[in-house]
């Protein structure tokens, strides 16, 4: 524990060395140790390995199946379906009815009284 302290305290004593007292060597530093500075200041590229081997293989499979397949073929093929199958059902049972009522007798035992 207190080796890891320690290791703590020397890296915010040279922090404060290179920012505070000596901007200029800081730069200097950097400059001497570019590829490592890359590095460091992409954070080790995880950002962009992330997101070539998790976020775009996950948009495109939402692209391509999930949205083509699911969304566009199943769900508005079945609410397009139900609409056809109405508009034809109506189709149909609109010839049963004309809208034409005709008056009929109706003889019932309390109506004869």
């Amino acid at each position: 524990m207190a080796f890891s302290s320690g290791i703590a305290f020397a890296g915010i004593g040279i922090a404060a060395y290179f920012f505070l007292r000596r901007s200029d060597a800081a730069d200097r530093v950097a400059a001497s140790f570019a590829g490592a500075h890359r590095v460091l200041l992409n954070k080790y590229y995880v950002d962009e390995l992330y997101d070539a081997l998790v976020v775009q293989p996950i948009k495109r499979t939402s692209e391509r199946a999930l949205w083509r397949v699911i969304d566009a073929g199943l769900i508005d093929g079945a609410v397009n379906g139900a609409g056809s199958f109405v508009n034809g059902a109506s189709a149909i049972l609109r010839r049963l009815q004309t809208g034409s009522m005709r008056p009929t007798r109706c003889r019932s035992s309390w109506a004869s009284s």
